[in-house]
């Protein structure tokens, strides 16, 4: 199973914008997902069209599975 932690954020402009990371751990916590959050948006390195990250929105961890089909 994969596992993707997508986050989204609200901007500078009001406008939300989403950050997604792929191959994180299936345990991961609502504690370390909004104190990650915290620490991105305190760090300010993300640059988009909608300004700074100035808030959060939300965060959903997505299972994936993904089967890979030998045809050579």
């Amino acid at each position: 199973m994969e596992y993707i932690l997508s986050l989204t954020f609200i901007c500078a402009n009001g406008q939300k914008t989403s950050l997604s990371i792929e191959g994180v751990k299936a345990t991961i916590t609502e504690a370390q997902a909004s104190t990650l959050m915290d620490t991105i948006i305190a760090k300010n390195i993300f640059l988009t069209k909608n300004g700074a990250f100035t808030g959060k929105s939300g965060a959903t961890l997505t299972q994936r599975q993904v089967t890979k089909l030998d045809v050579a």
